[in-house]
């Protein structure tokens, strides 16, 4: 029987094989090592096949896996103690060469920027930053034949939508491996995989958590795919808590329900910024004015999300800073994802870690505001929104 979004969002992940009883809540399994009576079910353990040591597999980090794959409409999933780490595993699967290339968005996250250039430059792999949302892009893909290209689904902090089916039929003609950072939307928003993605990344500490208390992340593809990450993972020792594990998954079972709030709410406060003498413009996939509206409508299948961006008229780093410390319903936070509204100034957070010349390049001005809109009262966040802006304006 076909399931949908909310009902995989609340029953996903909630059983272990092997046991009749099935807990309402999956309880918190804190072992970090378990003893078997046998010896044979000890080896099996080892193997993979029981739960036998933290590291090599754990109940509540799979409970979890569960529950984003049948989510993202994948066959397996890995998780992991954080989002970069799970960007890092995906880059460390390819067989990399001396002369490969990668190609990524140029306007992204700044800090999925520096992981990959440093990893790049230790390789001796060429990294090419393209925005992935010009026309031209897929022919550049199929010019460069690079090893790897990974894109955002809406990037961070523009907001940009590509167009992923077009950048997958590329990735095919290249012979490129495509991975998609799918977090923005979440999978209620987009299913990366079904758009030709190989491999769909989330940071779970964003929207699949919505409570800013777990860190995590998962990369969602075939078995074929997961089961080399899942055994470098091993190795390298980049698991996922237990108490992490069991905050996320509690925290996605309302995924649906709170993604389609944060995104009415976000179109609502987009609608009021829009009037406002004092920005210069206002950011959202849902408005007619944003560059890739018509490829949001066809992509974004759970609305058009919870981000919304805007720039402040003539500003720049002291106004946003007064911006930001005139806010008081609205938090100056570095993340997004929250039941609460997080604003950011973007070129000193998502982009802090990029140089002038590539925020620059990116066109991540120093009067670009990213906000992650919560489940406050939409007028509420507005209000003060603006209210901000106008105390900023002026010094």
């Amino acid at each position: 029987m076909s399931k949908k979004q909310k009902t995989l969002a609340v029953h996903a992940g909630s059983r272990l094989t092997g046991s009749k009883a099935v807990p309402v809540a999956p309880p918190v399994f804190p072992a970090a090592v378990n003893w078997f009576d046998s010896s044979e079910d000890l080896s099996d353990a080892l193997d993979g096949k029981d739960f036998a040591y933290a590291r090599i597999s754990a109940p509540n980090a799979s409970l979890l896996e569960e529950a984003v794959a049948a989510l993202e409409g994948a066959e397996a999933c890995v998780a992991y103690a954080s989002g970069m780490a799970a960007l890092r595993s995906v880059f460390d699967a390819q067989a990399w060469r001396p002369g490969d290339r990668l190609v990524m968005p140029a306007d992204g996250y700044g800090v999925t920027r520096l992981l990959y250039k440093n990893l790049c430059a230790r390789l001796g792999v060429e990294l090419h930053a393209l925005l992935l949302t010009d026309a031209q892009a897929p022919a550049r893909i199929r010019e460069l034949r690079p090893r790897m290209v990974l894109a955002e689904s809406i990037t961070n902090p523009l907001l940009r939508v590509p167009d992923l089916r077009a950048l997958s039929h590329a990735c095919g003609d290249a012979g490129a491996v495509f991975v998609v950072d799918a977090t923005f939307p979440s999978p209620h928003g987009q299913r990366a995989l079904s758009l030709g993605a190989d491999y769909a990344v989330q940071s779970t500490s964003k929207w699949l958590n919505g409570h800013s208390d777990a860190l995590g992340g998962t990369v969602s593809g075939s078995q074929a795919r997961m089961a080399p990450l899942r055994a470098a993972r091993i190795l390298a020792g980049d698991v996922l808590g237990p108490f992490e594990a069991w905050l996320t998954l509690r925290g996605l079972r309302t995924l649906p329900v709170r993604m389609k709030a944060h995104a009415e709410h976000a179109a609502h406060v987009a609608r009021r910024l829009e009037g406002s003498a004092l920005l210069d413009r206002v950011i959202y996939p849902g408005l007619p004015s944003h560059p890739d509206h018509a490829v949001a409508r066809e992509l974004l299948e759970g609305g058009f999300g919870p981000m919304v961006a805007f720039e402040i008229k003539g500003g720049g780093r002291p106004e946003g800073d007064r911006f930001l410390e005139a806010l008081r319903i609205c938090k100056p936070g570095p993340s997004l994802g929250d039941v609460g509204t997080l604003v950011m100034h973007a070129a000193s957070a998502s982009a802090r870690r990029m140089t002038p010349e590539e925020r620059e390049a990116a066109g991540i001005r120093e009067s670009l505001i990213r906000v992650s809109v919560g489940l406050e009262d939409p007028d509420d966040v507005a209000d003060d929104l603006l209210q901000a802006v106008a105390k900023g304006a002026r010094p």
